[in-house]
């Protein structure tokens, strides 16, 4: 006789779309096969997936992030983890020298992991370490039910459009908004503008989205410039009506990890108190080309 499915014990977070997993040990579980496609099918079917509680080490991390996928380093390298480049440290703390211990602000800005690669982020990993008891909460916006409620029109104008995506538009980006550049002129030589589809069909599930982000997507290939950015700002602004968002508070211990290609996100970092403090741990899952 088979052995009956896992069932993990999975409620609603606040909002339309998003999943708290309770009743499950991340650092033993990713050993088990049936566990892992339990937590992977929870992860297609709500697009983000909170696993409270968890007591992990770096190495841990670095394993249950591997359930999802090969992982990758960041293209930023100076917040890497001391122990491996696999795992980006994101904090506001500084050292005895005045030093950043991590990356203060990872990203106050609507966007999806990597999609400046041709080879963008499946997934996304955070570990919380320590978080504030107010603030630092993430955003996410459910980029598949923002497709599904375009109108038909704009749907057939938009499913063969491409977009052209490049890393130095977020600094350009964070510069009208007074927070640093991140990448020197070396670094940003490594990561080339690249295109994807501005409606992307989700590699495991076929489900269409849309990929475009306020960060990276710099223009929709083959239109004038003051027509791709209307055309950008309209979608953008149907994308971020309250509908499609759901809030992440964050509490310590907690995994998060999201589908790239089904949601976007931003931090709240940068209105974050100095006085209060946020580190996590971060790992990016590679995945497939868009086309």
């Amino acid at each position: 006789m088979s052995a009956k499915p896992i069932r993990l014990k999975i409620e609603p977070l606040d909002g339309s779309f998003g999943a708290q997993v309770t009743g499950i040990d991340l650092a033993h579980a990713r050993q088990k096969a049936e566990m892992v496609a339990a937590l992977e099918a929870a992860f297609l079917e709500h697009h983000v997936v909170a696993i409270r509680g968890q007591e992990l080490e770096v190495d841990d991390v670095v394993a249950v992030s591997r359930c999802f996928g090969p992982l990758e380093p960041h293209v930023l390298d100076r917040f890497h983890h001391p122990d491996t480049p696999l795992v980006l440290v994101l904090s506001n703390r500084v050292d005895a020298n005045g030093r950043a211990m991590g990356l203060k602000d990872a990203g106050s800005f609507w966007h999806s992991d990597v999609s400046f690669k041709k080879c963008p982020a499946r997934a996304t990993l955070l570990y919380a370490l320590e978080v504030p008891d107010e603030g630092g909460d993430t955003l996410f916006c459910d980029m598949m039910a923002a497709y599904d409620a375009l109108p038909e029109k704009l749907k057939h104008a938009l499913d063969n459009a491409i977009a052209v995506h490049d890393y130095a538009n977020r600094d350009r980006v964070a510069h009208r908004t007074g927070t640093k550049p991140r990448l020197d002129s070396e670094n940003l030589r490594s990561v080339p503008p690249v295109r994807h589809p501005v409606v992307r069909r989700h590699p495991v599930t076929g489900r269409k989205a849309l990929y475009v982000n306020p960060t990276y997507t710099v223009c929709v290939q083959g239109m004038e410039a003051s027509q791709s950015e209307s055309l950008l700002g309209e979608i953008f602004d149907h994308c971020l009506k309250g509908q499609f968002q759901m809030r992440y508070r964050w509490r310590p211990k907690d995994v998060v990890i999201w589908d790239n290609a089904a949601v976007m996100h931003a931090a709240t970092t940068q209105n974050l108190e100095p006085s209060k403090y946020r580190t996590l741990w971060r790992t990016i899952i590679v995945g497939e080309p868009t086309y």
